[in-house]
């Protein structure tokens, strides 16, 4: 890979990033603490952990989901380039943490791009999935995963098609949504 290439990989990352972490586990923030730094969850949150859930519920089948005890709430993500970010302790808890600064100056569908990222770690297991497919309007994520966010735009686009990607992995809808 050239020099031009990485630059902007990395220039890339950081528009818009959970993350290229401090200590990882799984995409996950490792902290050594034992105990996370809230017991519930911010009401600013609640109707998008009622979507999750719900989406969860129709993608999967499964009626039981529920999000469980993952907290989620403004603070600091400990890198300015993080605008969300899902810990993880040493006791095994997990905390979502988003960046108020960028929460208020987000619209609904980055909001929401970003916080189903976030749960995708610390909820779903789900590790980076950077794969990008070329297409005449510039290169496509084929994943809610990616370490950069998608964008408002294209999420809300091809909502459907990464909703059912991030709960299932299958992709085919996101490559019909391409074109490809």
């Amino acid at each position: 890979m050239n020099s031009i290439s990485l630059l902007l990989i990395f220039t890339i990352t950081f528009a818009t990033s959970c993350g290229l972490p401090l200590s990882m586990r799984n995409d996950r923030v490792s902290k050594s603490v034992e105990t996370r730094q809230f017991a519930s969850t911010d009401t600013t949150f609640s109707t998008y952990v009622s979507s999750f859930e719900r989406i969860a519920i129709e993608k999967t089948g499964d009626t039981s989901f529920r999000i469980g005890d993952i907290p989620i709430n403004f603070g600091d993500t400990e890198n300015p380039h993080f605008q969300g970010v899902c810990f993880e302790y040493s006791d095994g808890s997990k905390e979502v943490i988003i960046k108020k600064e960028w929460w208020d100056s987000a619209d609904e569908n980055y909001r929401e791009s970003l916080l189903f990222h976030e749960l995708g770690h610390c909820r779903l297991n789900r590790e980076h999935d950077n794969t990008l497919i070329p297409s005449n309007d510039g290169d496509k994520k084929l994943s809610m995963m990616s370490a950069v966010i998608v964008n408002s735009n294209e999420y809300s686009q091809n909502k459907e098609a990464y909703l059912t990607e991030l709960f299932t992995k299958d992709i085919q809808l996101l490559l019909s949504a391409f074109s490809l």
